[in-house]
């Protein structure tokens, strides 16, 4: 039943962010949430310089960094398409893995995506977005 509720909720909330508000994602968010959005682009720029390397790098730290990535993914007019939603773990920490692709009906910006989440309690603490980043290298 857990698993199904996490599900509905990341569903809930891609389809609120498409539609151009990301209030919903936002307001699951835990105050220290940090996102990883790696590669060297402007995305992965906004904030802090970027570090490669096989660990993880946060390059939005809390609610107000992601809200300015979120505004600026909605400005974009971007939309993602869930293909599917693993979830696993207690909720005092959940894994969710998404996977995605964009639903651009033009087909001017195509690109897959995976998301790597973590949760507490029913509170995002991390978001990992891993895409072909040269193709969002703008």
């Amino acid at each position: 039943m857990y698993k199904a509720a996490v599900r509905a909720m990341v569903r809930r909330g891609i389809r609120e962010l498409n539609a151009g508000d990301p209030g919903f994602l936002l307001k699951l968010a835990s105050p220290d949430v940090v996102l990883c959005f790696p590669g060297d682009n402007s995305w992965a720029r906004m904030f802090r310089p970027v570090v490669k390397g096989t660990k993880r790098h946060v390059t939005h730290r809390g609610v107000d960094e992601c809200r300015a990535f979120a505004e600026r993914f909605a400005a974009q007019g971007l939309h993602l398409e869930v293909e599917d939603i693993l979830v696993n773990g207690p909720p005092w920490r959940t894994r969710v893995a998404v996977r995605a692709h964009d639903s651009d009906p033009d087909r001017t910006y195509t690109n897959r995506a995976v998301a790597w989440l973590e949760l507490r309690w029913g509170r995002l603490v991390a978001w990992e977005d891993y895409e072909d980043t040269e193709r969002v290298a703008a």
